[in-house]
């Protein structure tokens, strides 16, 4: 009898020990990457990606450096009395 005593589950047969590592290896395989004709199978309730307001690591307006690529927050509405986060919508 093999030996129970160690810190791991007891090994699976052979056979079913690969599937699970073929299993194994093809989920930590990395997706490839999102091309145009994938964008065109998104969900039509998906939101649009959010476009970047500059290149570069350096925020031209305000000269932070590694910050958000746009405000995060913004006036919305037609009376610009309201203010969105990530979505949200405050009214103040």
């Amino acid at each position: 009898m093999a030996n129970l005593n160690r810190p791991a589950p007891p090994p699976l047969p052979r056979e079913q020990q690969r599937e699970f590592e073929d299993l194994l290896r093809k989920a930590q395989t990395p997706l490839p990457q999102a091309s145009p004709s994938t964008e065109a199978q998104l969900h039509p309730d998906a939101r649009e990606p959010i476009t970047p307001e500059f290149e570069g690591d350096v925020n031209p307006k305000t000269g932070e450096r590694g910050g958000p690529r746009r405000e995060p927050v913004g006036q919305w509405g037609e009376d610009n009395g309201d203010w969105s986060f990530k979505g949200r919508v405050s009214d103040f």
